[in-house]
C-alpha cells in the first residue's frame, strides 16, 4: 500500500502526455497505386521542430522522415492517428494520406524539458 502515493502521479503523465504507438493512417490501405509521394524532413530539437509549418498537397502520400537532434522527442499528428517516438539522435519515419485540405496541428509527445509544451507546428494540406 505504500506504492500508491506514486500510482495518481504516473497516471497523470500518460493522461497528459500520452503512450506513444505507432498507429498507421488507416487511409494508407485505401489509396490509389498510383499517388503521388512527398517526403520531408523534419527536426526535432528542444524546443522545436524545424520546420514547425509543413506544406503538402491534397492527395499525395506524405512520408515525414522526423529527426532528433538532441534528446528523445514524440510526434503526434492527430487527425492522422498518430502519435510515435523519436530516439534521441535517430530517425523516425510516419506516413499518411492527405487525403482533405485543412490544417493540422502536431506537437511532441514525449515530455522533453521545460519548453515542451510549446514544441508544436503545423501541416497544411493544400
Amino acid at each position: 500500500m505504500r506504492n500508491r502515493k506514486y500510482l495518481l502521479p504516473l497516471v497523470l503523465i500518460f493522461v497528459l502526455f500520452g503512450c506513444a504507438s505507432t498507429r498507421k493512417d488507416t487511409a494508407l490501405k485505401s489509396m490509389p497505386p498510383d499517388t503521388p509521394v512527398q517526403y520531408i524532413h523534419i527536426t526535432a530539437q528542444r524546443f522545436e521542430y524545424t520546420p514547425d509549418t509543413i506544406h503538402v498537397k491534397q492527395g499525395t502520400h506524405v512520408i515525414l522522415e522526423i529527426e532528433s537532434l538532441d534528446a528523445i522527442h514524440g510526434f503526434r499528428l492527430d487527425e492522422y492517428g498518430i502519435n510515435v517516438t523519436v530516439p534521441s539522435k535517430e530517425k523516425t519515419k510516419v506516413e499518411f494520406y492527405a487525403r482533405e485540405p485543412g490544417t493540422f496541428p502536431f506537437r511532441c509527445s514525449h515530455f522533453c524539458g521545460t519548453g515542451h509544451f510549446g514544441m508544436k507546428g503545423k501541416i497544411i494540406v493544400d
